[in-house]
């Protein structure tokens, strides 16, 4: 089942601050495409792109944190997607072997018989071939098993990690506004690769332990980084699987506050815990596809709207 997200034309007047009836001047001055369901008008992404115009310098995000299960695929999936109806044209780099994002956004089987990563790397594929469209406004690279092998390839043909992607890919990269990767849950030389070519690095949080020392690890691999690289990586932590009906919860963000390594490098946005995350994976959807509110929604749009106004800087008409 193919994901068809969409974002309805009072969604575009809010974002925009201006009435529904503005909106419509505007499709009709523009002559722009819109589709209606249900009574409800709405874009895909070419007509959200043609009437709302975004303007932005290319920007790169990294979902990274060496713990496991935090969410970081599901927040990368759905940063994309919202992005995208924004008008922002997307490319999604999956690097993690376990291709929970290419299953995710419904590509597994395209992967089967397409370029993955260690193909370009190890210049057996023309890296062109691995691009490839998943819907309106969003392209990916997949992923699949052949990858755990990644890092091993790279220490022992010395692979640089830095530039890596602008070397292999050049200008193919050049036509997307937002390039996110979503990286395994270990650190090496392939997660240098992509931390040092980001311009931010999201690093989720649950409110856990495990996840906390995750944090510390994170920190201790950025510093070498810049200690080996002379490059600061630009990072922040996302609280994900956020309840504040559990003392858990709250104790976790407290501490974070109260942390002064961590607590100027918290993100504003909050994600709540939602089932709305798995159940729209499970039946082959994003949370786009429909317009039911929920709190996963208000959440990852508050997120992407905090990415665009205070560090990719996009404007629109």
């Amino acid at each position: 089942m193919a994901i068809k997200a969409k974002i309805s034309i009072s969604q575009i007047a809010e974002f925009l601050g201006i009435t529904n009836q503005a909106v419509h001047k505007r499709i009709k001055s523009k002559s722009i495409e819109y589709h209606k369901t249900q009574n409800k008008m709405y874009f895909t992404h070419n007509g959200a792109r043609n009437i709302l115009e975004p303007s932005c310098k290319q920007y790169i995000i990294s979902t990274s944190v060496v713990k496991g299960g935090v969410g970081k695929t599901t927040i990368a999936e759905s940063i994309a997607i919202r992005s995208s109806l924004y008008g922002l044209k997307v490319l999604v780099i999956d690097l993690d072997q376990q291709a929970n994002l290419t299953k995710g956004l419904q590509m597994d089987e395209v992967a089967r018989n397409t370029p993955v990563m260690i193909d370009i790397v190890a210049k057996r594929a023309d890296p062109a071939d691995s691009i490839v469209n998943v819907t309106e406004g969003i392209d990916m690279i997949t992923s699949r098993l052949d990858n755990v092998t990644l890092d091993s390839y790279m220490m022992l043909h010395r692979v640089n990690p830095i530039g890596l992607f602008k070397r292999l890919y050049g200008n193919l990269l050049d036509p997307y506004d937002l390039i996110i990767f979503d990286c395994p849950p270990t650190l090496g030389t392939l997660v240098c690769s992509a931390m040092s070519f980001s311009n931010l690095v999201i690093a989720p949080l649950n409110p856990d332990i495990y996840s906390y020392e995750g944090l510390e690890i994170m920190q201790k691999e950025v510093n070498n980084i810049k200690e080996e690289f002379g490059i600061d990586i630009n990072w922040r932590v996302l609280l994900n699987k956020f309840d504040s009906r559990t003392i858990l919860s709250t104790d976790y963000i407290s501490q974070l506050i109260k942390d002064k390594k961590y607590s100027e490098k918290l993100l504003k946005s909050v994600v709540r815990t939602s089932q709305d995350f798995p159940n729209t994976k499970n039946k082959g959807l994003s949370l786009y596809d429909n317009f039911r509110k929920s709190t996963a929604k208000e959440d990852i749009d508050c997120l992407v709207k905090e990415l665009i106004d205070n560090y990719m800087h996009v404007n629109f008409a």
